[in-house]
């Protein structure tokens, strides 16, 4: 059996079924570094979301929010319980978002 994929999303369509989502924005660092209890704010033009991470268990993500804070990144991201939890970020400084459109649109279309 396959892992469950990031299903790529807008921000205003998403729903509190989505268990998996990858959505592309603009990204808006809040870290609180006394409690590690950190957020992040990612705005796709539909919308904003705030996205939760532990900046103490996941240090690769809380160096990538440092270095990406206000640049275009996908963020991968669960569902737990109607937050929703930050599993990675990707930059995408340099990407082709045309491409990246298309490719979404063709899983779309696959039924993937």
């Amino acid at each position: 059996m396959l892992p469950e994929r990031y299903v790529p999303k807008k921000i205003a369509a998403i729903s509190e079924s989505d268990r998996r989502i990858a959505v592309v924005g603009t990204l808006e660092t809040i870290i609180d570094e006394e409690t590690s209890e950190s957020h992040v704010i990612v705005d796709d033009g539909t919308g904003k979301i705030e996205v939760f991470f532990d900046a103490g268990e996941n240090a690769t993500v809380a160096e990538t929010v440092r270095n990406e804070n206000g640049n275009r990144v996908r963020a991968f991201c669960t569902n737990e319980g109607g937050q929703l939890k930050l599993d990675a970020l990707q930059p995408l400084a340099g990407a082709d978002l045309n491409l990246l459109k298309t490719v979404d649109e063709l899983y779309e279309k696959a039924g993937l």
